[in-house]
């Protein structure tokens, strides 16, 4: 049994209704919008007025607050009396770290409690023996059994969610930090659950990768299906940091998991205030819903099977032809549809590292402009046009109607003849896979079966971008291409340019970065920030992107505290970490440097780590 039936018919996966302070997850019902305060929660005031604000928000449905300790339970108690005087009944959420007793406390509190299982209650053993492993499971049963009581007697739900670098010890030593250690850390809570008949509980599986994430959220539905289970699943890729590029790795991981069918809440966790949050969330909620509206891919042989592992990445096996495909880096490439007034300057002007690979224009003068600038990329026109020095493109019809062997790019779409095709090749081509339905991963994914059982090696380029409305583009072009990145299919990508080249040019450098295919700057993973944080987060992070503007593919983590932190920056090369009030710690990758840093000092000492190497 695998995590969905069908690779190509889109089928939500059912799952138990979850009640959250009147807001019903899972089940037939929407996909839910949710967000986290930024505010102390000892600031009851200022938590207050966050939630209200957001109260009044088309599409924010429920909010999450830090509560790390027993006082913080008190603040809480005050945050929801004064938000149910105010006549606001948006479900709240405490997000519980290490203490059962705060768990304990806020379950007769509030709508939903949010526990980690990485950090819940663990002696932190590394528990190296069976006897060690079971022992230690038993110490979390008798913590836990108690939590799911008190939510049972006042209708708590409970979330259960874990996060890529925060497993405990004792996983971490049997399954690493991997997408499996992640799925065993929720599943032996859930099957505590399951002994005593509690089903009011949503699971998260989170990274700041988004294939980690992808892949863990599969896996747990996989061994959900098979032991009888049916929990709803929370998305969200942590840690995503701002602007554009953080809603595109956002879109990455979710877009990715609801165009399966899986997922039945969401957020989009940004370095930015929690409002800002809530309409990328929206949009990839609806874009998802969209699609499977529209027309679908229908087959007349029925089904696909797996012909790929989806829990585990592996590149698809292509032949190089010159730099495409085969072990090359991914391509980067643009079509130019329009006049593309702006692309000369474009291509004369951009620096090395973000000029793309080939542009694809339908102007013989254009074409010409281009290759006139000597930078070093390809240009493809029409197969109709020839100009020296250019790569030709057929759609798929008119290339069948050639009869040379010439070095060229081929369209094919779900309705190419792929069997005819495979007699048409000479092995100078490179395909582009540009899909005409709405449902681009389930096309895509049925393009490349096609090129698998007709025994095509060539490369591939995936076109995810045909009538997308407008009002969708950016993001769902991002979870469209990384859908299929993230299972090894694909050897780059092209896009639209739609009046603004240097913002789709830059769009298709970072999806192939997201799915970290090919790393062409710097990464910075930030956390959205909470009551634990304890310096000015956005702040520092533009300070910080300012700084190290210089150095070139770098992974930079800023965190705002030390709970999830270290675990969570996992794979970054530097980390600049909350660790008291105006108090920072430097990592080198996963061991802290420097410790207890002024806060401002602590920039320059990162410049200072980052530069001795």
């Amino acid at each position: 049994m695998e995590y969905i039936d069908s690779l190509i018919k889109y089928k939500r996966f059912e799952t138990y209704k979850v009640n959250v302070g009147g807001v019903k997850i899972g089940g037939e019902n929407p996909i839910r919008v949710q967000t986290m305060c930024n505010t102390s929660t000892a600031d009851v005031e200022a938590t207050v007025k966050q939630i209200t604000k957001l109260s009044e928000m088309q599409g924010c449905e429920i909010v999450r607050v830090t509560v790390p300790t027993m006082k913080d339970v008190g603040y809480l108690k005050d945050i929801k009396r004064i938000l149910l005087d105010k006549g606001i009944t948006m479900p709240v959420v405490a997000d519980v770290h290490f203490l059962a007793q705060v768990a304990l406390a806020c379950a007769e509190q509030t709508d939903k409690v949010r526990i980690n299982p990485g950090n819940f209650c663990h002696h932190d053993l590394p528990c190296f023996t069976k006897e060690e492993y079971d022992n230690e499971a038993a110490v979390i049963e008798k913590n836990f059994a108690p939590l799911i009581e008190i939510c049972r007697k006042h209708g708590t739900a409970l979330r259960i969610g874990t996060n890529h670098g925060s497993l405990s010890k004792r996983i971490l030593n049997r399954f690493g930090d991997t997408p499996e250690g992640m799925v065993e850390s929720v599943m032996e809570f859930l099957r505590i659950a399951k002994r005593l008949n509690f089903n009011n509980i949503v699971i998260s599986l989170k990274s700041s990768n988004p294939s980690v994430m992808v892949k863990a959220a599969r896996l747990l539905v996989k061994v959900m299906r098979q032991e009888n289970m049916n929990f709803p699943l929370h998305l969200g890729v942590t840690e995503a940091g701002e602007g554009l590029e953080g809603r595109m790795k956002s879109a990455a991981g979710i877009g990715a998991l609801l165009f399966d069918g899986i997922g039945d809440t969401v957020r989009v966790s940004l370095t930015e205030n929690p409002e800002y949050e809530i309409a990328p969330a929206m949009e990839i909620c609806r874009y998802a819903l969209w699609r499977i509206q529209g027309q679908q891919l229908e087959l007349s042989d029925g089904e696909i099977p797996f012909f790929y592992n989806p829990y585990s990445y592996k590149r698809r096996e292509s032949i190089a032809v010159g730099n495409f495909g085969g072990t090359n880096v991914p391509t980067v490439a643009i079509w130019v549809n329009d006049e593309g007034k702006d692309i000369v300057d474009f291509v004369s002007n951009v620096n090395e590292d973000k000029l793309p690979d080939v542009v694809f224009v339908n102007n013989e003068q254009l074409a010409r402009d281009i290759l006139n600038t000597g930078r070093k990329l390809k240009v493809s026109v029409e197969s109709e046009s020839k100009i020296a020095g250019t790569i030709p493109y057929y759609h798929y019809k008119t290339f069948a109607q050639k009869k040379s062997g010439e070095f060229c790019f081929v369209i094919v779409d779900e309705k190419s003849d792929f069997k005819q095709l495979s007699t048409l090749l000479f092995g100078h081509e490179i395909l582009i896979a540009a899909p005409k339905f709405g449902n681009k991963t389930a096309s895509l994914r049925y393009i490349f079966y096609q090129l698998h059982v007709n025994n095509i090696k060539l490369p591939v380029l995936i076109k995810p971008d045909e009538n997308i409305p407008q009002e969708y583009n950016d993001l769902a072009v991002t979870a469209e291409s990384s859908a299929v990145f993230i299972d090894g299919l694909g050897d780059g990508v092209v896009l639209n340019t739609n009046g603004d080249v240097e913002k789709y040019s830059a769009m298709a450098f970072d999806i192939l970065q997201i799915c970290r295919l090919r790393i062409s700057k710097n990464e910075y993973i930030s956390c959205p920030g909470c009551g634990r944080t304890l310096y000015d987060l956005q702040t520092t992070v533009k300070k910080i992107k300012n700084a190290t503007s210089k150095y070139k593919n770098l992974k930079i983590a800023v965190m705002g505290c030390i709970v999830n932190g270290p675990g969570e920056m996992a794979d970054a090369d530097y980390g600049y970490v909350g660790a008291g009030v105006g108090k920072i710690s430097l990592y080198r990758n996963k061991e802290v440097v420097k410790r207890g840093i002024p806060e401002e000092n602590a920039v320059e000492e990162l410049i200072k780590l980052i530069e001795d190497k």
